[in-house]
């Protein structure tokens, strides 16, 4: 079994089977890879190549037009057999070469490399690496959180040549971030599409900086959508939309384009064994973008609501295991100290953390929307603003019964331990 690497330089365990560790991961142990490339732990030495992650994310998908940056759309010659989702029954186009060339063409200039350097007393300076791209002709570039790493400034290189680069703001959980530069004269954005009319199979396209090596493109289709991902703030990222797109270490704030040139993703993060690419990448739909931008320009802070749950995803195993009513679900481990659920009554499990009984709460809905594991319980509360009250509908010795929640806002820092806590 392969290790998860972590985000901040180190590896977590490997995963067991779903239902038995408090990340939950469905399938097989392999590594989960942000996208950011660091040079290694000092500049001079860079053959030591490491890969880098620092974000975290969720959100909900918001309207393209809600914040939506102007941006002048980019046109391509009509092609039989598009694939922009919808109720379209002609099949997507195969990866044409002449299509991909063309949106590279047309998408490379608006296309940048970011470069964040951290200092570190024992190592010394450290580079992490990604890729951004223009949201507007005022300067401003979307790239992932995780990418600019906590700092205020970073370089942005556009056609060989280097700018400053100030980072407007950034949202780890949601790993998002703008970085304003002066703008030479004639550049242009990117425009900004959808990723609500996608459908496995819709032909994609990323165009990134693996490895250092500038202004790649690769292509693929979309895999699956609504892919979630345990991230090591403790929230589980969902609504990602998977690829077989090749992504590897430095695509990371890169876009993901549909056949029309549109950002329909940013690249952010990768499933892999081998420390690269087998054809299992994620993007950040661009819609949650666009519903933040607003916020995210002015700099100001995003907030999320928060539950403060320690939880497991149900499964028919851990059902069967455990005696319990259902196989679909939220089995409430703990609850974290002062939290929302704490306040409402939630319990958790009666047992230790090395021999657990399983008979916490059971969360099953959400204001009557059915839950059936920690990504859809963290989808659905994160539709909801802080302070709203949320109807939990749970099971409690076999019992159903309703909870009023009040959300709060998702704190700074949370209990060493607390891992899946939507």
């Amino acid at each position: 079994m392969a290790n998860r690497w972590r985000g901040d330089g180190g590896w977590d365990q490997p995963r067991g089977p779903k239902g038995n560790r408090l990340i939950v991961w469905a399938g097989v142990a392999v590594l989960v890879y942000g996208l950011g490339i660091g040079t290694g732990a000092v500049i001079a030495h860079s053959n030591s190549a490491t890969v880098g992650f620092s974000g975290n994310l969720p959100g909900t998908a918001g309207s393209e037009a809600q914040g939506a940056p102007s941006s002048p759309a980019q046109s391509l010659p009509p092609q039989s057999g598009g694939s922009t989702g919808g109720t379209s029954t002609d099949l997507s186009p195969t990866l044409d070469s002449g299509i991909i060339a063309q949106i590279y063409k047309q998408s490379i200039p608006s296309i940048v490399t970011i470069t964040a350097v951290t200092d570190s007393k024992t190592s010394g300076p450290s580079e992490d690496i990604g890729t951004g791209f223009f949201i507007n002709n005022q300067g401003d570039i979307a790239t992932n959180a995780h990418v600019v790493n906590g700092q205020k400034t970073v370089t942005v290189t556009l056609a060989g040549k280097d700018y400053k680069g100030q980072v407007v703001g950034a949202d780890t959980m949601d790993d998002l971030a703008i970085v304003h530069i002066t703008p030479p004269s004639g550049v242009q954005p990117l425009p900004l599409g959808t990723a609500k009319t996608l459908v496995p199979g819709d032909m994609v396209i990323a165009i990134g900086n693996p490895f250092q090596l500038t202004g790649s493109v690769s292509a693929g289709i979309v895999s699956g959508l609504n892919r979630s991902m345990p991230t090591q703030s403790g929230r589980v990222m969902s609504g990602l939309v998977q690829t077989d797109a090749s992504l590897n270490p430095g695509n990371s704030g890169g876009p993901l384009l549909n056949d029309r040139g549109q950002v329909v993703g940013i690249d952010t993060a990768i499933e892999s064994p081998v420390q690269g690419s087998v054809g299992i990448g994620f993007a950040i739909p661009i819609d949650r973008l666009i519903r933040l931008l607003p916020t995210l320009l002015q700099g100001q802070t995003v907030t999320h609501p928060w539950l403060g749950i320690e939880a497991l995803d149900l499964s028919p195993a851990l059902a069967q295991q455990a005696k319990l009513p259902v196989s679909q679900g939220v089995l409430v481990m703990s609850t974290v100290p002062g939290s929302p659920a704490a306040k409402a009554g939630i319990r958790g499990d009666s047992g230790t953390s090395t021999n657990p009984k399983y008979d916490g709460d059971i969360i099953i809905a959400v204001d009557g929307s059915p839950v059936s594991d920690v990504a859809s319980l963290t989808a659905d509360i994160s539709q909801d603003p802080i302070g709203s009250v949320v109807k939990l509908t749970i099971l409690r010795n076999g019992q159903q019964m309703t909870v009023n929640v009040t959300l709060a806002p998702w704190p700074k820092t949370l209990p060493g331990s607390t891992n899946n806590a939507p």
